[in-house]
């Protein structure tokens, strides 16, 4: 049997150190918030910090997202990316203009090429060895064995015999089951880029 052995210790560090930093950003109530946020349009807000008005400038900050989903719509990774646009007439004409919002839209998305082909091949290195562990799994032969002696009336060898084949059915669906969901995680798509929020001077 070939033994299949992948270094991730790399990507795990980087993961280690991504997740750590975004736990620094997080408060209570975040999770709230992005599901409010998912169900319904980009929110629009006024800065409340002197500090963050003087930033802007009189300019309008548009703040986008970015994301990677496997096939079965679960997010694998996740981008914000800020657009700053002059003034907020020209965000009203941009957002009311389909071909404006298409241009930012792909504006983003080249933006972030970089960080999608690192997130890509993270992402498909995990999804990978993941596929060939579970198919690896999923080629082992059952070695169990029933028992060796019964009696005249002992029917347990038989009951045991057909517990044992509807397991192996159970476990060879269930891993099915897995190499499928497996296979799903290895499909991972860009999301196109949508808008969360816009912040007005």
């Amino acid at each position: 049997m070939k033994m299949i052995s992948v270094d991730l210790r790399a990507e795990a560090a980087a993961e280690a150190r991504r997740l750590t930093t975004g736990r620094e950003w997080t408060r209570d109530g975040d999770e709230r918030a992005l599901l409010l946020l998912e169900a319904g349009g980009a929110w629009v807000a006024s800065p409340r910090k002197a500090r963050l008005k003087r930033a802007l400038g009189g300019r309008v900050c548009l703040l986008w997202r970015l994301s990677l989903e496997d096939a079965s719509g679960r997010s694998v990774e996740s981008r914000l990316v800020p657009v700053l646009i002059a003034s907020v007439a020209d965000v009203r004409r941009i957002l009311a203009d389909p071909d404006s919002d298409r241009v930012i839209r792909s504006h983003v998305e080249i933006e972030s090429a970089a960080w999608r082909e690192e997130a890509v091949r993270v992402a498909n290195t995990f999804a990978t060895a993941r596929l060939a562990r579970e198919r690896e799994i999923a080629e082992r032969p059952s070695h169990a064995r029933a028992p060796s002696q019964r009696g005249l009336f002992d029917r347990r060898a038989d009951r045991w015999r057909a517990a044992h084949a509807a397991a192996l059915v159970a476990g060879q669906q269930a891993m099915r089951e897995r190499v499928r969901a497996a296979e799903g995680a290895a499909a991972i798509a860009l999301r196109p880029a949508r808008l969360l929020l816009a912040l007005v001077p």
